[in-house]
């Protein structure tokens, strides 16, 4: 939160621009195909931020947990279960490198592409 609120303040849609920090959004699509919502606002998180890779790094970008938790709002457990879910399907690589060791991460896009593709598919229309 930004902005301190007090208990009797009312409460304005300026007062609340003041409060809130900026919004975490998910590509909606990403649910079916990950299992939930939290998986798919991970995922989603780690497709934005290959966007503005250099394209040096072959896709491979660092996260720490408390990057993680500041980007998304998911906590420790929820990221390492969405971790799991997405490394068990195939939507994401992990490595470890360095000492310490730091945790890389890559986007898998066309497992995903495909995994969408059978999605719609399989959806009655």
């Amino acid at each position: 939160m930004n902005a301190h609120l007090a208990p009797d303040a009312a409460i304005t849609s300026e007062l609340l621009l003041e409060v809130f920090d900026l919004p975490v959004s998910f590509h909606r699509c990403l649910v079916p195909i990950t299992g939930g919502v939290t998986a798919a606002l991970m995922l989603s998180q780690a497709i934005w931020t290959t966007q503005s890779l250099d394209q040096s790094a072959g896709g491979w970008f660092v996260r720490s947990q408390d990057e993680w938790r500041e980007e998304t709002g998911l906590s420790r457990w929820e990221q390492e279960t969405a971790r799991r879910a997405l490394r068990s399907a195939g939507f994401l690589e992990e490595r470890r490198i360095g000492i310490p060791a730091k945790l890389w991460f890559r986007v898998c896009p066309a497992t995903i592409g495909q995994a969408l593709r059978a999605h719609a598919v399989s959806v009655p229309r």
